[in-house]
């Protein structure tokens, strides 16, 4: 029997690079598309995407979207890379019959985003409907591969006294790597997708920034810190250019939630996300 091919974008990215070797163990042939183009990869670049090749959307049952191009700034702009070229992926990719397309999204997407990266990934999300994509919108990532998780467990290894953001009552959502995977497997084998529906796959239960520093180092102490007083610091070390491991965009996307976040539809599905405490 031939194997299932699958194709993934960003694949040298944390995301990315978790997908295909799941998706290697589990048999798959994947052909991994990313900008750095390292051992086995074929270059990608959202700025690019005209050089696709049709040639590998050949006889393709799932295409996956996690690439993004942090180095553009702008969220409202007719030449953002980010959504031309997501938008000519999936356009190919539906031109050439894949079987399930599926965008990587973010929960910070929704039509009032305050973060440049929400408001540019909600566009994409709008502009992919007419190409059938199934958009997922996870939380933060924990586990294995999780970046943000690593940062804030090696602040708190470092600093004595925590400094919270704000009060640090606002809320997360968290999504686990290895149920994603599985979630994307199911919604892979799903014959009767409604693909107008938004996918959230990540715990339904949210906690605040506070509960989670308390589960990653339980014996730490918080210190207030006020939101605008980060903020002010932020915006100051963007305009500088100096990258930090929050910025002032990610932490737009942070603190500021959407209400509307609806997990009916998400709920008929098999796959559940546990919480960071389950881990």
């Amino acid at each position: 029997m031939k194997n299932k091919k699958c194709i993934i974008t960003g694949a040298n990215g944390y995301l990315g690079s978790f997908l295909t070797t799941q998706f290697k163990n589990q048999g798959w042939q994947v052909i991994e598309l990313s900008s750095s183009k390292k051992n086995t990869q074929k270059e990608f670049q959202l700025n690019k995407s005209n050089n696709l090749q049709e040639v590998d959307f050949k006889d393709c049952n799932l295409l996956i979207h996690t690439s993004y191009d942090f180095s553009f700034k702008k969220h409202n702009s007719n030449n953002n890379p980010n959504i031309e070229g997501s938008i000519k992926l999936f356009e190919i990719a539906n031109r050439m019959n894949v079987e399930k397309i599926i965008n990587i999204s973010t929960i910070s997407s929704f039509k009032n985003s305050k973060s440049r990266y929400g408001k540019t990934k909600f566009q994409i999300e709008e502009k992919s409907q007419k190409y059938n994509v199934i958009n997922l919108r996870p939380g933060l990532f924990f586990g294995s591969n999780s970046k943000i998780i690593k940062k804030i467990e090696n602040i708190c290894k470092i600093f004595p006294i925590i400094p919270m953001i704000g009060k640090g009552n606002f809320k997360l959502h968290l999504t686990n790597y290895d149920d994603l995977f599985q979630f994307i497997l199911e919604i892979y084998s799903e014959k009767n997708l409604d693909f107008s529906k938004i996918l959230y796959p990540c715990s339904i239960e949210a906690v605040t920034f506070k509960e989670l520093i308390k589960l990653i180092s339980p014996s730490k102490k918080t210190i207030y810190t006020p939101l605008y007083f980060i903020t002010i610091i932020l915006k100051l070390f963007d305009l500088l250019r100096i990258k930090l491991p929050l910025d002032y965009d990610n932490l737009n996307g942070l603190v500021h939630y959407n209400d509307e976040i609806n997990f009916d539809y998400t709920r008929n599905f098999k796959t559940k996300f546990r919480n960071f405490e389950n881990n």
